[in-house]
């Protein structure tokens, strides 16, 4: 059985919370832009990590459910709001929310839904002490989402960033969310916080990996494996790690051409072959590649120290997918 399908298996139990939690109701407009972009797919992969690992630490993972639905909409409402901030019109192969509903009822749509996901906590059937943390620790890690949406808005105005920044700027804007389920998914299953710490920075290690994979597939990868045309960050001119890599090892000649290449608006196919050529012949799409597997490896690390078991199992599988897919 692929992982795809694994995957799907064990967020049936989210599904189906996500689909009690967003029912529809009045006034109608605000309900149906809650539910447009979180009922319209996705892998569901910050929920499933939830499940998962509170049960590799032995707990039950039903427990986890309301948590693991919870940070399903946090992530959402994140994509609501980014949609409206980057103007994008597709989301998860639907007209993205601001596109459908009009902007103030998607804005409303976010905020609802960053509220109803501490609603969904507190309903979590858990110890209290262990809600008041997960509530904590959730406001928490919006808060520092926020705070890479920022930095990831300054970066746009700049010709190149520091790669220690843009990493810290994908552990907050991207990365920290997984470290919240394992986090949570390790206090529900009967650890305590300094044990769930050690998971939470596991999972935020392969967050990472998972980001620069992303980047690395956008160069690398066919329109067929990423459901997109092959190039579109380069097209975009969107300085990932792998571009602030390039740039940063190119020099003269090489480094003005693609620059050039990323700031122009009306690249084309044979531009951005040869800004990936530019960026292979560097070293710098090899280095992005080693450095994503190099987070995965850190990962399974930690959890290699907990006995077999089907969910420590799937989690590994579940880690291995997130930095080595489409290859």
């Amino acid at each position: 059985m692929s992982i795809k399908i694994k995957l799907a298996e064990k967020a049936k139990d989210v599904e189906k919370a996500l689909k009690n939690y967003l029912v529809i109701r009045e006034p109608k407009k605000l309900y149906e832009a809650m539910a447009h972009i979180p009922l319209a797919g996705g892998k569901r992969l910050r929920p499933v990590m939830a499940q998962l690992t509170c049960e590799m630490v032995g707990g039950n993972g039903k427990r986890a459910i309301p948590f693991a639905a919870a940070l399903e909409v946090i992530h959402n409402f994140t994509l609501v709001h980014d949609d409206v901030m980057d103007d994008d019109d597709l989301r998860h192969g639907v007209s993205a929310c601001h596109t459908v509903y009009g902007l103030p009822t998607a804005i409303l749509a976010g905020d609802s839904l960053f509220a109803y996901a501490f609603e969904m906590i507190a309903e979590s059937e858990v110890e209290d002490n262990i809600k008041s943390e997960l509530v904590r620790h959730t406001a928490y890690t919006v808060r520092r989402i926020a705070e890479g949406q920022q930095m990831d808005i300054n970066f746009e105005e700049e010709e190149t960033v520091d790669p220690e920044l843009y990493l810290e700027m994908i552990r907050l804007k991207t990365s920290i969310l997984f470290g919240s389920a394992a986090y949570g998914g390790a206090l529900i299953g009967g650890k305590d916080n300094e044990e769930a710490n050690d998971l939470r920075q596991m999972a935020i290690w392969v967050g990472l990996g998972f980001q620069i994979w992303d980047d690395y597939l956008d160069a690398t990868a066919s329109a067929e494996v990423l459901g997109k045309p092959s190039g579109s960050d380069i097209r975009q001119g969107k300085r990932t790690l792998l571009v602030i890599e390039a740039l940063s090892r190119t020099k003269n000649s090489e480094r003005n051409e693609l620059i050039r290449i990323l700031d122009d608006n009306s690249n084309t196919d044979s531009d951005v072959k040869r800004a990936v050529t530019i960026m292979s012949d560097c070293g710098a799409l090899d280095n992005c590649r080693k450095q994503a597997l190099g987070y995965l490896n850190g990962a399974k690390n930690t959890i290699a120290r907990y006995p077999e078991s089907d969910a420590r199992t799937m989690l590994e599988e579940l880690l291995e997918y997130m930095v080595t897919r489409g290859h």
